[in-house]
């Protein structure tokens, strides 16, 4: 399926790049759908780190990041370095007295924080010691109030920003009246990006957020009910390049354990607010099937059984995403030996062998079955053993994603 985000270029006095605000979109309309503002900027944090990749998205710069009430009560924002983003306050939040301890929190612990489409700055008064960019509406005020804005505040060290800016007259107003940071369609309208995405099934979330929460969680038990999910242990691989994290898989144990439980939580409960839903499960289930016929058979034939299920699983990415098996892997964590298992580059290997033969037997191509039982060296019947299993197992957890019931 589809996933979109829209970006818009923010601009210094010099009209180099300051940085982007990211923006929730559900197609290539440019404009907000009414979407919740939770689930939207939920959608929009999980889609920049999982789905597009942070590092591509940013340039490096920071990214404005729209958080409602509910998310900044949530301390959402904390799960982000304070250089990778700055919270914008929308407009919309009631400035009660959690939400003024929990800005103040971020201020101390480094955030920038902006306040949104201001038209009347009175309305943030609670917060205005602990702004930093004060973001003015060119399309909602005089130009009487836009130079007033400045001179009211002009002792507080705070960044003014000219949004909205339509022309040129605009801009250069903006300029001269001591605005120096700038956004509107006068620079660029917003861009769409697109790319395809795998939504995970949420329904064994909250399984999984039990174990982490135990005082002694079981990480192996966290690794298996993740691997039930390709799509969540697609984004996690994705999330440790958006991390910048220096070092390579070749299963999900590892990346869970590299992550680290606390940020594997964080990211089920950002992905359980989008509530998003799946698309088709077919290749899902083939993909669920490869894994456990190929871990099954690995541990028969003294091979390494993990390794064996993570590349059956991830074997049928180019089918879901719709791009090169090349592509999606150079943006994946995945040791190198893995990486040439799944782009037909390892011919001789144990594991690409298993592989071709759990294709085989999907093909019903029984002359090749034949020739690969030999080379892996499993037998007939305990072939078929393993993969009327491997599909019940499979059918299993797919029904599970119906009934929100979890397989164990």
């Amino acid at each position: 399926m589809d996933t979109f985000i829209g970006r818009q270029p923010i601009l210094n006095i010099n009209q180099d790049l300051y940085g982007y605000e990211l923006l929730h979109r559900t197609s290539n309309m440019n404009a907000y759908r009414g979407f919740d503002g939770t689930q939207a900027t939920a959608a929009v944090i999980s889609n920049s780190y999982l789905s597009f990749g942070i590092e591509k998205l940013s340039d490096r710069k920071r990214c404005f990041i729209n958080f409602t009430e509910q998310l900044l009560l949530e301390e959402v924002p904390l799960f982000f370095s304070p250089e990778a983003i700055i919270v914008e306050i929308l407009e919309s939040v009631e400035l009660s007295d959690e939400i003024v301890a929990a800005c103040r929190k971020l201020k101390h612990l480094g955030y920038v924080i902006a306040i949104d489409d201001v038209i009347d700055p009175r309305y943030y008064d609670q917060i205005i010691d602990l702004v930093d960019i004060m973001k003015v509406d060119f399309l909602q005020i005089s130009k009487h109030r836009r130079e007033g804005i400045i001179k009211q505040y002009a002792n507080r060290h705070i960044t003014f920003l000219a949004e909205k800016v339509e022309t040129q007259e605009d801009y250069e107003e903006a300029k001269r009246l001591g605005y120096t940071l700038f956004q509107g369609y006068f620079f660029s309208k917003p861009v769409i990006l697109a790319t395809k995405d795998m939504k995970p099934i949420p329904q064994q979330y909250v399984y999984m957020l039990e174990e982490i929460n135990k005082p002694d969680p079981d990480i192996t038990l966290v690794s298996k009910l993740v691997e039930r999910d390709l799509a969540l242990s697609y984004k996690l691989l994705r999330l440790i390049n958006s991390l910048g994290l220096p070092v390579k898989v070749s299963n999900i144990k590892q990346a869970v354990v590299l992550l680290g439980l606390f940020e594997v939580k964080k990211w089920i409960l950002i992905l359980m607010l989008t509530k998003d839903t799946n698309q088709s499960t077919k290749i899902i289930q083939l993909s669920l099937i490869r894994s456990r016929l190929s871990e099954r058979i690995a541990k028969k034939v003294k091979m390494n059984a993990t390794d064996a299920s993570f590349i059956g699983m991830f074997s049928l990415l180019e089918s879901l995403l719709q791009r090169p098996m090349n592509d999606i892997l150079s943006e994946l964590p995945i040791e190198d030996h893995v990486v040439k298992i799944l782009t037909n580059e390892h011919h001789n290997d144990p594991h690409a062998q298993l592989l071709q033969l759990v294709k085989a037997i999907e093909r019903c191509d029984w002359h090749a079955v034949d020739q690969l039982l030999t080379q892996v060296g499993v037998s007939i019947p305990s072939l078929q053993e393993d993969y009327f299993e491997a599909v019940v197992w499979a059918n299993t957890i797919i029904g599970s994603f119906a009934t929100a019931t979890p397989a164990h």
